[in-house]
């Protein structure tokens, strides 16, 4: 697989035209897709999808308690379909819950490898961890992934 190096650009403004474009052609229809937050190729790993999921702002939920067995009844179906997505491009499914910067549980962050997804819910390695920590291992990821061996956090604090 081809290393996307210096072809590659900053994320800029988040792009919505294609998921308006598919409300309005299915016209409120059922949908019969899954949307992946992120899915990249990594040289060694292969493809690794990630489902970034937003906790809700709860006195007794944070990102390190809320897992999707939760609310496994609203959307048991997007996680069975990225497991099946995940399983046919033998990829690496990884769910991180995360809260909004600037909210009280802003700095806790969980990563949940996944091992398996089954009508009985979701299987995984959970790693609690902090924003900062889990920045710093995304960039280094993300930079293996270009073909780059790591991140310099300096020239991009600059």
């Amino acid at each position: 697989m081809p290393q996307l190096g210096d072809k590659s650009k900053p994320l800029g403004h988040p792009d919505d035209s294609g998921w308006e474009f598919t409300v309005e052609m299915l016209d409120g229809d059922k949908t019969a897709a899954i949307d992946f937050d992120r899915l990249q190729y990594h040289p060694v790993k292969g493809y690794i999808i990630f489902e970034f999921l937003l906790c809700e702002e709860r006195p007794n939920v944070t990102p390190w308690t809320s897992h999707p067995r939760r609310y496994w009844h609203k959307n048991r179906t997007k996680f069975l379909a990225l497991w099946n997505a995940t399983k046919a491009m033998n990829a690496t499914l990884y769910l991180v819950n995360y809260a909004k910067r600037g909210t009280a549980n802003a700095n806790e962050i969980l990563i949940m490898k996944v091992s398996d997804v089954s009508v009985n819910g979701v299987v995984a390695d959970e790693c609690k961890t902090t924003r900062d920590k889990f920045q710093r291992w995304f960039r280094d990821l993300n930079a293996q992934c270009l073909g780059n061996t790591g991140v310099n956090l300096a020239a991009s604090e600059s």
